[in-house]
């Protein structure tokens, strides 16, 4: 009866419930203000199209409220789950009940790290996308020109992974995942189209390496691993994600990042490749040709989240007393795009934040609407503003 008594006493589970709720005015130039609004794409309550925005309707970082949990199963073992929504509307209510953001159980250890499984954050963006000073939202710098984190392959999640996180050793914290090529046979969270294969494609479309087809042979083994490393005021990190398919049009995705905190500023930069190539000459998946992504940027391309290209971020930000100062500049060289963000916050409390922003593209091609691309057609805009800005004020809560 003692021993059954002291293995309960180890069965011991809590469960969390936590979430981040963010309502932001917006105007992106040449369209109109409104709550959460930065693309000028209405919500199904105000729009006979019923289309609601591609690019995420935030100011700051997604809206959602998730569940996790952890079982003390004795030895410093545990297991635990995450579950975690996506799409929640702060502007109308409406709610995304699916998990898309976090589903996935996990196993632990104290000698051995953590091994999850499941959908859950890209290793990508769980070992660099604290580097952003101004979380990820609407006016990111780095998002909008496809060289944020968040951006790799058009998704900050994946689909099917398995990722290991080792135990921290002298500032050392390193991760690596698997994707299985026969999981990626009925996924297509790789951004648009990223994990689809191609091979009923023609010409400019299958640049993005989209498509129905469902031919495994398209498909690859993803692996990818990286680390973190943090010694007082110095943070290094680095990580590389292998192509999803075998498209012409794809490749190796890596990112780097180096930040030191001098105490009064704390800055980094940080160097991106993302897996969808870019440039004048970008082949076809299949090698038959090629076409031009010159210009192009979140918000300009065709599913408003595929993105292109490679380059830099730098970032840097200042606190003084409650406020943060602070500018993000990203140049994609293969793109010929640049953005450049400023931001200030102000901490109400260690959950609450006021929020001000304006981000400034430069070298963006002109997008034009048509009834296809929805709501801007329909309500009578004809195309995208060249070099465009987004100018956003708001409030943020985590819970």
């Amino acid at each position: 009866m003692a021993a059954l008594a002291a293995t309960s006493a180890f069965a011991q589970s809590t469960v969390e419930i936590y979430g981040t709720l963010d309502i932001t005015n917006a105007k992106l130039s040449g369209n109109q203000w409104g709550l959460n609004n930065t693309t000028n794409t209405y919500p199904t309550s105000t729009s006979a199209t019923a289309a609601l925005t591609a690019f995420a309707r935030q100011g700051t970082g997604a809206n959602n409220m998730g569940f996790r949990g952890k079982e003390d199963l004795g030895g410093g073992m545990y297991a635990g789950f995450d579950l975690q929504t996506g799409a929640l509307d702060t502007s109308t209510g409406s709610t995304g009940l699916a998990f898309s953001r976090e589903a996935n159980l996990k196993l632990g250890g104290a000698s051995w790290g953590e091994l999850k499984m499941g959908r859950s954050s890209s290793t990508v963006c769980s070992i660099g996308c604290s580097f952003d000073y101004n979380f990820i939202g609407s006016g990111n710098a780095g998002a909008l020109t496809g060289l944020s984190p968040a951006a790799m392959g058009g998704s900050s999640r994946r689909s099917d992974q398995i990722e290991w996180t080792l135990p921290t050793m002298s500032g050392f914290t390193p991760r690596i995942a698997y994707r299985q090529k026969g999981d990626q046979n009925a996924d297509g969270t790789f951004g648009s189209s990223s994990g689809k294969a191609w091979t009923n494609l023609s010409g400019a479309d299958s640049v993005t390496a989209g498509g129905a087809s469902t031919t495994i042979g398209n498909y690859k083994n993803v692996l990818s691993a990286g680390f973190n490393y943090a010694n007082g005021p110095l943070r290094v990190a680095y990580v590389i994600e292998t192509a999803p398919t075998d498209s012409l049009a794809t490749r190796t995705a890596q990112w780097a990042g180096v930040e030191y905190d001098f105490g009064f500023v704390k800055a980094n930069v940080q160097s991106s490749t993302n897996p969808n190539k870019g440039g004048s000459a970008v082949s076809y998946a299949d090698g038959t040709g090629t076409a031009s992504t010159i210009g192009k940027y979140a918000l300009s391309t065709a599913a408003a989240n595929v993105t292109y290209g490679s380059g830099t971020i730098l970032g840097i930000v200042a606190p003084v007393g409650n406020f943060n100062f602070g500018a993000q500049l990203a140049n994609n060289s293969e793109q010929g795009i640049k953005a450049n963000e400023l931001f200030v916050q102000y901490s109400l409390s260690k959950r609450t934040t006021l929020f001000a922003y304006n981000t400034k593209l430069s070298g963006t091609a002109a997008t034009l609407y048509t009834s296809s691309t929805a709501s801007p057609a329909a309500l009578g805009l004809t195309a995208l503003q060249i070099d465009p800005s987004i100018t956003a004020f708001g409030m943020r809560h985590t819970f």
